[in-house]
């Protein structure tokens, strides 16, 4: 399994490639073969098999696109209207060379966020950003600029008090929280409706689909006609 790092957008835009041209390394030194990040999406263009998006964090935006390759990270990214937090997986992509490289990511997974979990992943990525520094300690780099962007980054987390217990939910419980806000009247809620749903409240769009075979499997829910979900 390939790590995953943690880099803000405006570090990973500075990323150059390793003399071999199969690596990103950002100027604090994290080496990005996979990343996760978590923004507020900004843009959606695109539509069929291709799909780009901007995805902003506090220190920049970053690039994501995708496509058939990862076909559960297309659907849900079509799912998701912005503005929306999001979560997402995956493997930088770029063009270029030197100061005049492009990177994106290639996204693997994609689901909807919140609020509080963009501050987590601002303060999990500063404290990574930080080590980083720390394990270099050889003057590389531009390290006062590097923590100004950490500590500009931070200034945005709003205190939120410390989550209490609550015990998970199933995937097919979250499915059907998300049917019961929809309604769907008399004819009943569209399948693709139903997953794009599932999608705004936290699941994948193959998690939602997984979801709604079980909900009909357990008698939750029926097909009037092919391509309906109705509610019992």
């Amino acid at each position: 399994m390939v790590p995953v790092e943690r880099v803000f957008a405006r570090e990973f835009s500075a990323a150059r490639q390793t003399a071999d041209g199969r690596i990103l390394v950002t100027p604090s030194g994290a080496c990005c073969r996979r990343l996760f990040i978590v923004g507020a999406l900004t843009e959606r263009l695109g539509s069929g098999d291709l799909v780009h998006a901007r995805v902003a964090d506090p220190t920049g935006v970053f690039l994501v696109t995708a496509d058939w390759h990862n076909p559960d990270a297309l659907d849900t990214l079509r799912c998701i209207d912005p503005p929306a937090f999001v979560a997402v997986t995956g493997r930088p992509v770029f063009s270029g060379s030197g100061d005049g490289v492009c990177a994106t990511l290639d996204a693997e997974a994609v689901r909807v966020a919140d609020r509080g979990a963009r501050d987590t992943w601002v303060l999990a990525t500063a404290a990574a950003t930080l080590d980083r520094l720390e394990a270099l300690r050889d003057g590389r780099g531009e390290p006062a600029a590097i923590l100004e962007m950490v500590r500009a980054a931070v200034e945005t987390v709003r205190e939120t008090p410390s989550p209490v217990g609550i015990a998970p939910r199933t995937l097919p419980e979250v499915m059907l929280d998300a049917l019961q806000r929809m309604g769907g009247g008399s004819r009943g809620i569209g399948v693709d409706d139903a997953v794009a749903a599932g999608v705004r409240s936290g699941l994948t769009a193959g998690e939602a689909r997984a979801a709604l075979e079980e909900l009909l499997a357990d008698g939750e829910c029926y097909q009037p006609v092919d391509g309906t979900i109705k509610l019992i």
